[in-house]
């Protein structure tokens, strides 16, 4: 059993890769952008009583998580996951029921390229708006390196090296 965390900046390809590795591996993935998007069609605010949408969108995540620890079944988290606390309550939860804990962050260190990605992303997730580049400037503030061991990728090389060197790290 294992709880993977895909993590990185807005744009660079954490969901597309999250999903075909969930996909090859027949595990649930569970990702922030689809919650807050159903969060936001059910009427939620952005920002309700001090409580952001993207908190809620993190208890949900932690919630699904460990539901399916709980069943004894792995499951994949996609998310920003930027913050120390969001990765403390992950990584307690792992140890709680005993799962692998592994972390892919996502990059792209072309900016170029990853701006151009994100200008012409069309997820089409229901009731949530494509992102624009002062989100990921805006995510760059408060994103903290991850100091724990994990896996790197760039998604400059080709999604099929990097899906082969995601799935290869979470053996």
């Amino acid at each position: 059993m294992k709880l993977i965390i895909f993590s990185g900046l807005p744009g660079t390809g954490k969901s597309m890769l999250a999903g075909a590795m969930g996909r090859d591996l027949g595990i649930p993935v569970f990702a922030k952008d689809w919650l807050e998007a159903a969060l936001l069609r059910s009427g939620l605010k952005p920002v309700s009583e001090d409580k952001s949408l993207g908190f809620a969108g993190y208890e949900l995540l932690t919630v699904l998580a460990e539901r399916q620890l709980r069943l004894g079944q792995s499951v994949i988290l996609d998310s920003v996951a930027g913050t120390q606390t969001i990765r403390s309550t992950w990584r307690q939860l792992s140890e709680q029921y005993g799962a692998d804990w592994r972390v892919i962050e996502c990059i792209c260190s072309d900016e170029s390229l990853h701006h151009s990605r994100l200008q012409g992303r069309e997820r089409n997730i229901r009731g949530w708006h494509e992102l624009e580049w002062s989100e990921v400037e805006r995510v760059k503030q408060y994103y903290i390196p991850w100091e724990e061991e994990h896996l790197v990728l760039d998604m400059l090389y080709p999604f099929d090296e990097n899906l082969f060197k995601a799935k290869k790290y979470c053996e």
